[in-house]
């Protein structure tokens, strides 16, 4: 059997250029896919960022409303809107970066209108670096 050594040499260095364009090919198609992938990464954390945040927020504007609780009904004496500060401000490690404004209104009470009715009020915000969000909790107490 006799091998014809031209040819295969002229095959081969035909051939050459094919796997540099297949290699440039597989680079870029990976490079989109690493691409999308760190595009969807950002986009979840930001996403958990504000979960977090709308928690604290929550959780800043339900304090709000157990301080307007007390401070409406105090152990010694009745109970009114006058004693409920209006803001307070949160600085604590969990709640950092966190207020609460609190508002109370005496409404009329339609079950015993001898008996007042008072609707607590309280916002919560939180910022942190470039994220805020806010929540609020409505509380009609007697």
């Amino acid at each position: 059997m006799c091998l014809n050594l031209p040819y295969l040499s002229y095959r081969v260095h035909k051939q050459q250029g094919s796997t540099l364009v297949f290699a440039l090919f597989v680079i870029v198609l990976i490079s989109a896919l690493v691409l999308g992938l760190l595009s969807q990464q950002l986009s979840s954390s930001t996403s958990v960022s504000y979960e977090v945040q709308g928690n604290r927020a929550f959780n800043a504007a339900q304090s709000g409303l157990q301080r307007g609780l007390v401070q409406l009904y105090p152990l010694s004496g009745s109970a009114t809107c006058a004693g409920v500060a209006p803001n307070i401000s949160f600085s604590g490690t969990g709640l950092a970066g966190c207020s609460a404004v609190i508002s109370c209104l005496s409404v009329s009470n339609p079950q015993d209108p001898a008996r007042p009715l008072y609707r607590l009020q309280s916002q919560g915000t939180c910022v942190a670096n470039e994220i805020t969000t806010s929540r609020v909790v409505i509380m009609d107490a007697y």
